[in-house]
């Protein structure tokens, strides 16, 4: 099977030049005339010292920002009424996140010791939570939406 021959890429031009000048070589830096080049540094989100034990976890879900530096939220008609739309999410809101977020973790780790340590009780736990899921599936949206609109306001497309 005959693969494409792919193009080479041109390289970058090099920093350092030589030359000979009088019979010696002369290294020139290509670079010094103009501004020097600093790779994009990754800085950490900024948490301030008050944000609580959740904001890392906030930080690391909600990347994107708005102009104001607010963090922002999508979200899905699967599971908002008024979605799709994009939320700046206020200080309030992303406290009420990272409440959610830790609680989620803490719950899970504890279904899963608690899985390790006696497996035999999982199976009616899932099967309850399933058939109260399928229950609140029509009522869940609207208060999923009531939820969302209370974290923050709804941005213009």
């Amino acid at each position: 099977m005959a693969r494409a021959a792919r193009q080479m890429s041109k390289p970058p031009p090099p920093r350092y030049k030589i030359v000979e000048r009088d019979g010696r070589l002369l290294t020139i830096d290509t670079w010094a005339d103009q501004p020097s080049i600093v790779p994009g540094r990754h800085r950490a989100d900024p948490i301030a010292a008050g944000d609580g034990i959740g904001a890392p976890l906030v930080a690391a879900l909600f990347r994107v920002r708005d102009a104001q530096g607010r963090r922002l939220l999508t979200t899905s008609p699967n599971w908002d009424r008024k979605g799709p739309r994009v939320i700046a999410l206020s200080p309030k809101g992303e406290r009420r996140i990272a409440a959610l977020g830790l609680l989620s973790i803490g719950l899970m780790l504890v279904v899963v010791l608690a899985a390790l340590i006696d497996p035999d009780w999982l199976l009616p736990v899932v099967v309850v939570a399933v058939v109260l899921a399928g229950a609140m599936s029509s009522s869940r949206t609207s208060w999923v939406t009531r939820w969302l609109d209370s974290l923050g306001a709804e941005t213009p497309p």
